[in-house]
């Protein structure tokens, strides 16, 4: 897992994670990307939601949202 954040941050990283553990992540994104309190916060979140659906295709088939910023 990343070393300051304690969830992981690279795709080798993701790997090892399994599909609920995946998913509950892609959820803490969701949230965040909608919840969290500056835009730029937001912002992060979303890129991290965006990345880790796409890596939840590649390891488990589940196709990616397509999703597209609107900011606040």
């Amino acid at each position: 897992m990343g070393k300051r954040s304690g969830v992981a941050e690279t795709e080798e990283e993701v790997a090892k994670l399994t599909f609920d553990e995946l998913d509950a992540e892609i959820q803490r994104c969701l949230h965040g990307s909608q919840q969290a309190g500056s835009s730029q916060s937001r912002k992060a979140f979303f890129k991290r939601l965006v990345w880790l659906e796409k890596m939840r295709e590649t390891l488990h088939s589940v196709p990616a949202t397509r999703r597209v910023w609107r900011s606040r």
